[in-house]
C-alpha cells in the first residue's frame, strides 16, 4: 500500500494489514516525512514515527530499515537493534564538577 506524504512529493510503502491496524488505533491519515523518518499524528501523543508504531520495539532498541530506505515501512524491511550507549568518561584534571 502507498500512503502519500504531506511534506514531500513521495509515498510511504507499507503492508495493507499494518495500515488498517494503525487506522484502527486512531492514527491520523495525514503522514509527513521529516528528519529522515515518516511521522504521523496520533493520540494521546502528538507525533510518532510510523516504523516504531508498526514494530513496537522493546526499550533500548531502535528501528532500522534493511534496504536503508526510510519510506519503505513494510514489516519485512524493518528490524530492531539495541541502542549503543557509551559510558561517560570521568572528569579529570582541571575539569572538576562544582
Amino acid at each position: 500500500m502507498r500512503v502519500p506524504l504531506a511534506s514531500i512529493n513521495a509515498h510511504a510503502i507499507l503492508d495493507a494489514a499494518d495500515f488498517d491496524t494503525l487506522m484502527a488505533q486512531g492514527v491520523s491519515a495525514n503522514w509527513s516525512f521529516s528528519g529522515q523518518t515518516v511521522r504521523v499524528g496520533c493520540r494521546p501523543l502528538n507525533t510518532q514515527r510510523v516504523a516504531r508504531l508498526i514494530v513496537n520495539p522493546p526499550d533500548g532498541h531502535s528501528v532500522r530499515h534493511r534496504n536503508r530506505n526510510a519510506l519503505d515501512l513494510r514489516r519485512d524491511n524493518l528490524f530492531t537493534a539495541p541502542i549503543k550507549r557509551h559510558p561517560t568518561p570521568p572528569l579529570m584534571g582541571r575539569h572538576r564538577p562544582l
